[in-house]
């Protein structure tokens, strides 16, 4: 049960920005029944496997039913759009060729139902190219300013412009159903891998167009705070030295309190400008310790850090699991899951539930 409870939700979806959308639905306790073709999602068979099936596939596609259908058979996509008839929302990022072809297209489905809010997710919107979070990183500025400050621009590690494409679109999603509740009328939601993508960079934008030489690519560091990175005993740590105070805490803290009076350093402009230098300066002072001694030391002073930590260690914090923001789905090969970031004092998030096979085809109403 959840605040979605009652909502039908059909997704003809693949790879993460449109699993990502159903599965977040289905955490507010949506019903959410994923098609698919015959051989699968492509993400069940490419990348590291958990129980046979790939990781990628297990992390996006909790809480929903799968069913097989070929949307190439004539009969099958028959059968597929008399599901989506049945639904409340319909989410698709398949191609959009196809999806016409098997008459699942935003505009026919919404003809037969005006009532049906059926999202589309796209690389680069309507009669866009086909489109990965890669691509959309390349072509919407994203590289550079990610990367060190020398060489050529890289992507990020994690798939941050899928996750946010379906967040989105899941965000439409509500207020969609809002919507139709005051008046009755569905929607099409239009969301792509490129705009998801622009608008994860507003800041930057904004500030790149009022001083472009500012805004660029910076490693580690961001261009209107210093943030470096320092080397301790065991691996490093960061620290957001965004004023004067903060500066004199940190250099309290490490034993020199004679740098905060070095006019190298004695402005957030030029503490910005000259991070590694800085960096290069303290790190025989910072290597004398562990990062957890001096994060603790410097949160005590309340100067905001963080120590840089492995996936591993991350994955091995207990305090993670006991505030269920990691658990398990032991039915699923105990997989790895990472709930959504949001805590409700008195909103219902649906139970996790691995991806369910039913025993026979599902047909509209059902």
């Amino acid at each position: 049960m959840g605040i979605l409870s009652g909502v039908k939700v059909v997704e003809f979806t693949h790879m993460v920005a449109g699993p990502a959308c159903g599965m977040i639905l289905g955490d507010f306790g949506a019903r959410v029944i994923k098609v698919e073709p015959p051989q699968g999602d492509i993400t069940r068979r490419i990348g590291p496997r958990v129980n046979g099936t790939g990781a990628l596939y297990a992390s996006t596609n909790r809480n929903k039913e799968i069913v097989t259908l070929d949307l190439n058979d004539a009969t099958e996509a028959d059968d597929a759009v008399e599901l989506a008839m049945s639904a409340d929302v319909v989410v698709t990022n398949l191609d959009v060729a196809l999806l016409k072809r098997a008459h699942l297209d935003a505009t026919t489905l919404r003809e037969r139902n005006p009532a049906l809010i059926v999202v589309t997710i796209t690389g680069f919107g309507p009669g866009g190219p086909a489109g990965t979070d890669g691509l959309a990183q390349a072509a919407m500025g994203m590289m550079e300013a990610t990367g060190p400050v020398e060489g050529p621009g890289y992507r990020t590690g994690p798939s941050i412009v899928d996750v946010s494409t379906g967040t989105w679109a899941a965000l439409g999603v509500l207020a969609a159903l809002e919507n139709r509740r005051q008046t009755g009328m569905g929607d099409e939601i239009r969301s792509s891998l490129a705009d998801a993508c622009l608008y994860l960079q507003y800041p930057h934008v904004t500030m790149h167009d009022a001083s472009p030489a500012t805004v660029r690519r910076n490693g580690n560091h961001s261009v209107v705070s210093c943030t470096p990175m320092f080397q301790a005993s065991d691996g490093r740590f960061m620290a957001t030295i965004l004023h004067d105070r903060h500066w004199q805490i940190f250099c309290t803290a490490i034993g020199a309190p004679e740098l905060f009076e070095d006019a190298m350093f004695d402005s957030n402009e030029k503490r910005c400008e000259l991070q590694n230098e800085l960096e290069a300066r303290v790190d025989p002072m910072t290597r004398k310790r562990t990062r957890t001694e001096w994060v603790e030391r410097l949160r005590a002073e309340r100067l905001p850090c963080a120590p840089e930590r492995s996936y591993a260690e991350v994955e091995s914090d207990r305090t993670l699991y006991e505030r269920e923001m990691l658990y398990r789905l032991p039915e699923n090969g105990g997989s790895l899951q990472v709930a959504m970031p949001l805590e409700f004092s008195t909103l219902k998030i649906s139970a996790p539930r691995p991806p369910a096979h039913p025993s026979r085809p599902l047909r509209a109403g059902q």
